[in-house]
């Protein structure tokens, strides 16, 4: 009898892992926080008014080589505004062209005066761009000089 039930502790010692689980299970939790990010590519922007018709104030500078990027997962809708550090002698406008993901207000004029202004509206949960198109102009009676701005993007609720 003691061999019986050494055997079958034996047994059981044997059998009982091999009965174990074979599985197991937890749970992974993902958070999404919100994102409200902007960007802006193709660096600092020089415009040179060299140019003009006999009789006629100089020829407007265009350039189109920066672009600006934003992605918000934000539930709230958002805007970009758009506003200069100073205020300038010659005129300086920008524009959202092509704009994606949202829409684009027209030209704008920098000014300090004017403050933050609307550029972009109606930026939902998206990822969109734009091209920042900068024009400046001069009158002839203005002469010659320079203005350098500090020109600011900021993603907010609109």
């Amino acid at each position: 009898m003691r061999k019986l039930v050494l055997g079958a502790a034996v047994l059981l010692l044997i059998v009982a892992p091999a009965m174990a689980a074979n599985n197991d299970s937890h749970t992974v939790t993902v958070n999404v926080v919100t994102i409200n990010e902007l960007a802006i590519t193709g660096g600092d922007v020089t415009l040179t008014i060299n140019a003009a018709v006999a009789g006629a104030d100089p020829t407007n500078d265009t350039d189109v080589s920066t672009t600006l990027a934003w992605t918000s997962n934000d539930t709230n809708t958002k805007k970009i505004t758009v506003a200069t550090d100073i205020n300038p002698t010659y005129t300086l406008t920008v524009q959202a062209t092509g704009a994606a993901g949202g829409t684009g207000q027209g030209a704008i004029t920098l000014t300090l005066a004017a403050g933050a202004q609307d550029f972009v509206r109606d930026i939902a949960q998206t990822v969109g761009n734009c091209t920042l198109t900068y024009t400046a102009s001069a009158t002839a009676a203005l002469g010659t000089g320079s203005d350098v701005h500090t020109v600011t993007y900021t993603l907010v609720d609109q």
